[in-house]
């Protein structure tokens, strides 16, 4: 069938031509047009003979179009850690890569594949020996930056407003130019970054049945959070027995680390105006590092004073084996938790089909607004060698694979379809790996979609529906109509209903207030500083939280890390911010 599809867009393509050629001998003047300068229209006959507008002729020259002749083109690829193939489809041959060739007339080949922890050092002696493969994937940011500035890709600018077909400019439109500015260097593009699509953030949730329970409302405040984290301790709505109730549940290494963090308590200083983990600037300009910013101080007495009541979980520091927080919640124990829209876990309903979770943007700060974090602007990137004689091959070959997977390309996607179906990763098949692409707002607007299925029994569609999504909203749906606990699929449609009904239609609602951050990214001296700082980091948390150490040592904290490279560390970012 693809075959004969082939067949009719060949026969298309030919019909096409003939009809332009055809057009330029027989087509009629405009009577607005036929006192028009003779020499003007001479002139521009002499530039398409000459080549000058050969582009608007050549069928290649567009987002899906087919070289006539064959373009080999190589690229490097981060290893899947499971990519669950099958026999007769591999990262180097597989049915993508048919259709990509049968399509586009483009061999794409695997120069080389590497495991994540050791891409960035075969890369690096890629770019050291000259060698570079046609397309490269770049896994960090400041690699890009030392490639682009020392000559090393093609400049993608006008490449892109030629090739980049409808799904990847309606993407990219949605983030507002926030993730192709950074890759942006004196005006030219010079690579395409993955969507590190929005609204991954923490929010609040909590035992619904509890607050029901109780006769309580969910909480928007920091006094209103630890009056319920309150109650449910001493009155134990779960049953768990004496002491045994958790109010708050946190990461046990880590109860801060930065955007999407499960289990982190990023949004208790978000509250406070604090973004630890975080590079911002001052009005001026100025960059700092937002763990050790003045208003931390306040964040951590929250905390602190958390702790002390026995409001968070008195034995988080000891939970440190994998799993043992979300099993604290799994089991019932924990009465809320800090986790993004998706962090919710099917065994919840397994342990207690009876379970109902509440949601909140909160805690709010003092002005009402639910303050979280932007996601950085970019994630891995893909960029084309200077050296490589079709650069726009890497926008077909997107434009190729995003066509099938979303379904754009029907027929492609039936004729993938049954390979995904059995569990083979899209990112082992597709030679970009896991280069994404996806709208900034795609999951409130999926969330929508999916609350109109619930509420009303009819789900409408736009461009960024898949039938992925559409099967997660009936899934949500048959949660929200009451499914038999005992169908296996039940905790499934648990984690439908509460992320994309319930959590997803908080996301993008008046109190949020996202915050951009001034820099996301490492700098020449990272890989050397960043280690002992983090780890000094990660030690103040527990220790100020816990009461090993007074609130005051955060002084202490904030003095050492600027002496064992912090401000070297902070001078780096500041040369970067300006530069960009």
């Amino acid at each position: 069938m693809r075959g004969d599809m082939k067949l009719r867009r060949i026969a298309a393509l030919v019909l096409a031509a003939s009809m332009v050629l055809g057009g330029c001998q027989s087509a009629s003047v405009p009577e607005e047009a036929e006192s028009a300068d003779t020499q003007q229209i001479e002139e521009k006959e002499s530039e398409a003979e000459s080549g000058t507008n050969v582009a608007a002729a050549d069928p290649a020259a567009s987002p899906k179009g087919r070289y006539e002749e064959p373009v080999e083109v190589s690229i490097s690829k981060v290893m899947v850690t499971n990519p669950h193939l099958i026999e007769g489809q591999s990262p180097e041959d597989n049915i993508v890569l048919d259709l990509i060739k049968e399509d586009l007339n483009i061999d794409v080949k695997i120069a080389w594949e590497a495991e994540s922890s050791e891409y960035n050092n075969k890369l690096s002696l890629n770019i050291a020996s000259g060698d570079l493969p046609d397309i490269v994937y770049i896994t960090n940011y400041l690699t890009f930056r030392e490639m682009a500035e020392n000559d090393m890709l093609a400049d993608l600018t006008e490449i892109y407003e030629t090739y980049a077909g409808d799904y990847m400019r309606q993407t990219y439109d949605t983030f507002d130019g926030r993730n192709l500015e950074p890759l942006t260097i004196d005006g030219k593009l010079y690579a395409l970054s993955t969507a590190n699509i929005g609204y991954g953030h923490n929010i609040l949730w909590l035992r619904g049945d509890w607050l029901d329970k109780l006769g309580l409302e969910v909480p928007s405040t920091m006094e209103e959070l630890k009056y319920v984290l309150k109650e449910f301790v001493e009155k134990d709505p779960g049953g768990n027995g004496p002491g045994n109730t958790i109010g708050l549940a946190i990461h046990a290494t880590k109860p801060v680390a930065g955007y999407g963090n499960k289990f982190g308590v990023e949004p208790i200083f978000h509250s406070v105006g604090a973004y630890p983990t975080q590079w911002m600037a001052d009005a001026s300009g100025n960059v700092y590092y937002g763990s050790i910013a003045p208003e931390m101080k306040d964040g951590l007495a929250i905390l602190r004073e958390m702790y002390e009541e026995g409001l968070i979980d008195r034995q988080f520091v000891t939970r440190v084996g994998s799993g043992e927080t979300d099993a604290i919640v799994d089991s019932g124990l924990a009465g809320a938790w800090f986790a993004p829209w998706w962090g919710q876990s099917g065994d919840s309903y397994i342990n207690n089909p009876d379970i109902e979770l509440a949601v909140a943007n909160a805690p709010l700060d003092g002005e009402g607004k639910f303050n979280h974090l932007l996601p950085a602007p970019t994630a891995d990137l893909v960029a084309v060698s200077k050296d490589c004689a079709n650069p726009e091959a890497l926008l077909k070959i997107i434009n190729e694979e995003y066509d099938i997977y979303r379904g754009i390309d029907a027929e492609g996607l039936a004729t993938v379809q049954p390979i995904f179906d059995q569990g083979v990763s899209r990112e082992a098949l597709f030679p970009t790996g896991g280069f994404n692409l996806d709208y900034y707002d795609v999951v409130p607007k999926l969330g929508k979609l999916c609350k109109s299925l619930v509420e009303t029994g009819v789900m409408g569609g736009d461009e960024t529906t898949t039938e992925y999504d559409r099967w997660k909203a009936e899934g949500a749906k048959r949660f929200a109509d009451g499914i038999d606990p005992s169908d296996p699929n039940a905790p499934n449609t648990f984690r439908d209903y509460y992320g994309r009904y319930v959590g997803s239609n908080i996301l993008d609602t008046p109190e949020n207030n996202p915050v951009d951050a001034a820099y996301y990214y490492t700098t020449e001296s990272s890989d050397r500083l960043k280690p002992t700082l983090d780890k000094l980091e990660e030690q103040m948390y527990l220790q100020i939280i816990t009461g090993e150490k007074p609130l005051e040592y955060f002084d202490e904290f904030v003095e050492q890390w600027k002496k064992l490279g912090g401000d070297v560390l902070t001078q780096e970012v500041q040369v970067m911010v300006d530069g960009q």
